[in-house]
């Protein structure tokens, strides 16, 4: 016969049973939040594919700063001085110069309506002071600054827990200024960034001059003619969902297509790896790839330049000093590249451009922008910008693009004891690229 003094089987309490809902609950609410933030529809103002421009030589300069050019600040700031109806800037931080040339040029034409776009974590943790914005705002001019909360997640796994937990009563218009407090801080590693850096300009006559700089490199591009109104345009819906000022201007008419012989386009975030994937491809036997990034980590680009240099390309691939990724990824190109990749490195304490050049035969293509070739600056996550030209490789944009790659390569380090061709790098660095847990 059975026991009948043998114990009942236990059973969950009451506090268990709610624990285990609550718990299941949470997690099933922070995995939708990450889901649904990483895939999100893109706000408006992002993905720019502008169309085809066709600018003359006279249409177009490649400005570096060096001991022999150092005029690209003078240009950026001679354009504030000659506007008559509209500058719009997307920039971070705001340099003080800056910020007196357009305080100077709204107090000597007050009718000038200047907006910015800027990012709000420059505020918070150095590099752009909250007096500077706060003295452009007291002149009338406009500051929106860039609610990045409503880009998708780079780090969905941290973000959509965040979110979860602090992002719903954490706003960053809250916080104090200069002040890098602990909801600052939670906020900050989301890894969320506005990194585009332009300037568009009217010239006082009818036209406009737009300079697009290589976020934290002294080099740029000025453009001149109607790609400047599809730059406009993106600024103006970015600072429309940014800002709730009402003096916001309308987006300028489009110009006709133009005469020359460079054709350009305005690229925005993950617009950039499109085109860069595109040229990439189209590079085969003969052809030279040059690139200069100071973070390279993009599967995508990665897979297409093995697949250039298996084509016959070669490829000269100039990367920071960066321990993760730049030393694993140079180990993979250079274990596979099949001798047609060649590396060097540059130092931490002075950043490269974004470039990347591809010269066919007498033609190049270049695109130059603020974008790092990694996930978080080409998958439509951070604010990018970037221009594509493609040129006759002797027309003068082309050979001083050309000339100044070559002077980065002369003075960069050749060592290949500087590549990491180990599993460990390789597979760590593939981790943090598709997880999103990483600064790059």
């Amino acid at each position: 016969m059975p026991d009948t003094d043998s114990p009942a089987p236990a059973t969950p309490s009451r506090f268990a049973r709610w624990a285990k809902t609550i718990l299941s609950a949470l997690l099933l609410a922070w995995l939708s939040l990450s889901f649904w933030h990483s895939a999100k529809p893109l706000p408006a103002g992002t993905h720019i594919v502008s169309q085809v421009s066709r600018l003359s030589e006279s249409d177009v300069d490649f400005l570096y700063e060096s001991p022999q050019h150092q005029d690209l600040a003078l240009r950026e700031m001679a354009a504030i001085d000659h506007a008559e109806h509209l500058i719009v800037i997307d920039r971070s931080p705001v340099p003080r110069e800056l910020a007196e040339h357009l305080l100077a040029r709204r107090h000597a034409r007050p009718h000038v309506k200047i907006v910015l776009v800027t990012d709000p974590g420059n505020e918070v943790f150095g590099g752009t002071s909250s007096r500077i914005l706060a003295s452009l705002e007291q002149a009338g001019i406009i500051v929106a600054r860039v609610r990045l909360d409503r880009l998708r997640d780079s780090n969905p796994l941290y973000s959509g827990l965040w979110r979860l937990l602090f992002g719903w009563w954490s706003d960053p218009f809250d916080e104090t200024p200069g002040q890098a407090s602990l909801r600052a801080w939670s906020r900050m590693q989301n890894f969320k960034a506005d990194q585009r850096q332009l300037l568009v300009a009217d010239d006082g006559s009818g036209g406009w001059n737009a300079i697009l700089e290589s976020a934290g490199a002294p080099a740029g591009l000025i453009l001149r003619g109607s790609l400047a109104r599809a730059m406009i345009a993106g600024e103006l819906q970015i600072a429309g969902w940014s800002t709730d000022d009402d003096r916001l201007p309308a987006d300028p008419p489009m110009d006709a297509r133009g005469v020359g012989s460079i054709d350009a386009r305005f690229l925005t975030e993950g617009a950039i790896e499109a085109a860069l994937l595109d040229a990439i491809a189209a590079a085969g036997s003969g052809d030279q790839i040059s690139i200069a990034v100071q973070n390279l980590s993009d599967r995508r680009l990665i897979a297409a330049a093995l697949e250039a240099a298996a084509r016959g390309a070669h490829l000269h691939v100039l990367l920071a000093w960066n321990p993760m990724p730049n030393r694993a990824v140079a180990g993979e190109l250079l274990r596979r590249g099949g001798g047609r990749i060649e590396v060097r490195w540059w130092p931490l304490d002075t950043s490269l451009p974004k470039l990347l050049l591809v010269r066919h035969r007498n033609d190049l293509w270049m695109n130059l922008g603020s974008a790092n070739f990694t996930r978080r600056n080409l998958g439509d996550l951070n604010l990018e910008s970037g221009a594509e030209l493609r040129m006759p490789a002797q027309a003068a944009p082309a050979r001083a693009a050309t000339e100044y790659f070559a002077r980065l390569w002369s003075g960069a380090d050749g060592s290949t004891e500087l590549a990491d061709h180990s599993p460990m790098a390789y597979w760590r660095y593939r981790f943090a690229e598709a997880t999103g847990l990483s600064s790059f």
